[in-house]
């Protein structure tokens, strides 16, 4: 029989356990130490476990472990919920692992409904790879004006929204601290896929991000794990100069996720979106054109 492993979970903790130093565990951190963060044994300590099981684990000889030792080792190793969750999802067995996760990316007529409704915002509905499946109007000025609008109805043209952070200079552009957003992006891209383990097309574009862009393998190879449904963001923006526009993300009936962008209501950001909104009529706002 084939021995199982599970390298998802060796490769966290590893990355978990070096990032924390001795002192914040109430350790004494004198000594040589070949390695930055905690040492096995340490860990292994923290957490109530032999040293000899934890290094089967963090090398990969182990493929799981029970849910109470990785929630003392995400104790340990002083994992945030989100970076807990992780743990747990990579260190368990997955259910029928030859089926993948349902995404038939559809939007339903009830979720397109409300998107036609949101003029005022930017909004979007992805699915859990971050496709866009469908945008409103000022969505699709804001982010994109360089795509045809009707992108994301054709599968082989539809956007990603990753993807387009590392891979499309004009939505590279867009971001006055692109650092800090593709860091953001695969911290959540690392979230899901701990949901999506066997998801092939989730793989195909870890792989192809993982080849094209040597900035993602970095951030990827770091482990960080984040579920990143809210924050600001500042662009600037080819057509309107800069703004500054809160988002929020919300889980959808159909299984997908609205994205909304807005602005602090009576701000200059929020009249700079608003040169940006198409309106009800077939007029043009600013952008550019294809």
């Amino acid at each position: 029989m084939e021995r199982i492993v599970n390298t998802d979970l060796g490769g966290y903790l590893r990355q978990m356990r070096e990032r924390v130093r001795p002192e914040q565990r109430g350790l004494r951190p004198g000594g040589t130490r070949r390695v930055p963060g905690l040492r096995r044994e340490e860990v292994a300590a923290l957490a109530g476990v032999s040293q000899t099981y934890y290094t089967r684990l963090e090398q990969a000889q182990t493929a799981h472990a029970s849910p109470q030792v990785l929630l003392a080792l995400a104790r340990a190793l002083d994992l945030d919920p989100d970076e807990r969750d992780y743990l747990l999802k990579i260190g368990t067995p997955v259910r029928d692992p030859e089926r993948p996760a349902p995404c038939d990316d559809q939007v339903s007529p009830a979720t397109r409904m409300l998107l036609t409704s949101l003029g005022t915002v930017a909004a979007a509905v992805l699915n859990y790879r971050c496709d866009v499946l469908a945008w409103n109007p000022l969505f699709h000025r804001l982010f994109a004006p360089h795509l045809d609008a009707d992108a994301p109805e054709r599968s082989e043209q539809r956007p990603n929204v990753i993807r387009a952070n590392f891979l499309d200079d004009d939505v590279r552009a867009l971001y006055a601290d692109w650092a800090t957003e593709s860091a953001s992006n695969v911290t959540y891209l690392r979230f899901i896929s701990g949901n999506h383990r066997h998801d092939p097309k989730l793989a195909e574009l870890i792989g192809e991000l993982t080849i094209r862009s040597a900035e993602f393998a970095e951030l990827w190879c770091r482990h960080r794990v984040a579920n990143c449904i809210e924050g600001t963001k500042v662009l600037r923006h080819p057509a309107v100069g800069e703004l500054e526009l809160m988002y929020q993300s919300a889980d959808l009936q159909d299984g997908n996720i609205l994205k909304v962008y807005h602005a602090e209501p009576g701000s200059p950001h929020e009249a700079v979106l608003r040169l940006l909104d198409p309106g009800p009529g077939p007029g043009a706002a600013p952008g550019r054109s294809r």
